[in-house]
């Protein structure tokens, strides 16, 4: 019916439905229909919506729904259990923002879409519902006792009645480009340990080279994917990561397989920071100050594993120490704060720093 509004989700009568089918018996839809309309205590519950019901539970979550015309009802035509059955509402609220967590690193590739509608089966979309209306009461919003205004009300109101998932929010972050059906290709590699032929872009070379790789392990970071994975040829040293967005011409070569080596998993042998899904033969000791509002945003987290921080509060400075492989992020990581931080060892560190500072300095003056 136009205009109804509902105060039950969907989610409780996908529950419902579940229950009532889950003895193997053949049900009418009319029975079906005024069991649902008395458990929830909705007499204006609409044919429509349970039949989109019935739709949603048979294709989303897999449900082994069957109409049988013989007997005019419907019926499981197996034993299934509803896959969110088992959570609460919480819990249910976790899961969709794990769902946001995901889809903000999203690139729309093969494999987010899985991870989405995998997702979608155990929270299916619900109703949003309203929360009740709470008048504050204060000096503030209510001064002298005197009541609110009944346009001042229904702006209140359109305010505080949402869904509480509208209550959080997960920023998009920037979408890696990926060429359609790469991430197919490599997780059909490394399922079946077969070699991955494709053409490459090195930040380390001038022009895109050809590769023929052992696939090892799918790599996560930031945002992006890698790829670890070792040269076919024995003569080149490895493993390294290979970055999906800069794989193209990828072929799986399924007329070839490889052992997988005991050593096959991504590790950081040196590695204390944490400074993301890179690594390098040596590691270094770190020394970087920092001051200004740099000072708060270094103190927020643990940047690696061994940091000590040292506070001089009559310089004004926050210092860091800590040991890492990876000096490229780290880099990276230093610049972000401008005029803020500057390197203090390694000395090889601090004159890399320099040498870039300067030439910047030299294009602002250009």
């Amino acid at each position: 019916m136009a205009g109804h509004k509902t105060t039950h989700t969907q989610m409780e009568r996908y529950k419902l439905i579940d229950s009532i089918l889950s003895n193997g018996e053949i049900v009418s839809f009319e029975v079906m229909l005024e069991a649902l309309r008395t458990a929830l205590r909705d007499d204006l519950l609409s044919d429509s919506s349970v039949r989109r019901d019935f739709r949603y539970m048979r294709d989303e979550l897999g449900a082994p729904l069957e109409y049988d015309k013989k007997s005019n009802g419907w019926h499981y035509t197996k034993p299934f259990k509803l896959p969110a059955e088992a959570f609460s509402d919480d819990e249910i609220l976790y899961l969709e923002l794990i769902r946001g967590l995901v889809n903000q690193n999203s690139n729309d590739d093969f494999l987010y879409k899985a991870f989405d509608k995998l997702l979608n089966k155990i929270i299916p979309a619900r109703h949003a519902e309203k929360e009740t209306l709470k008048q504050v009461q204060g000096d503030d919003i209510q001064p002298h006792g005197d009541s609110l205004c009944h346009a001042e009300q229904s702006c209140h109101s359109e305010l505080v009645s949402a869904s509480i998932r509208d209550r959080f929010y997960i920023a998009p972050r920037p979408k890696q480009l990926i060429d359609e059906g790469v991430v197919e290709k490599v997780l059909e590699a490394i399922k079946n340990n077969y070699l991955l032929d494709f053409n490459y872009f090195s930040k380390w070379e001038p022009e895109e080279r050809h590769r023929k790789i052992m696939p090892f392990q799918l790599v996560f970071d930031s945002g992006s994917m890698y790829l670890y994975a070792a040269s076919s040829n024995p003569r080149v040293p490895g493993p390294r990561l290979y970055k999906l967005s800069k794989m193209h011409n990828v072929q799986v070569i399924t007329s070839k397989t490889f052992d997988l080596p005991a050593n096959f998993r991504f590790r950081e042998a040196f590695e204390e920071g944490r400074f993301g899904a890179f690594q390098y033969d040596e590691a270094y000791d770190f020394k970087l100050e920092f001051s200004g509002e740099a000072r708060s945003i270094v103190r927020e987290c643990v940047w690696s594993d061994n940091q000590e921080i040292e506070e001089n509060q009559q310089a004004g400075t926050t210092t860091i120490s800590f040991t890492s492989s990876q000096w490229i992020p780290v880099f990276r990581w230093l610049l972000s704060f401008g005029e803020n931080a500057r390197p203090l060892e390694p000395d090889w560190f601090v004159e890399q720093w320099k040498e870039t500072v300067c030439k910047m300095s030299e294009k602002v003056r250009k």
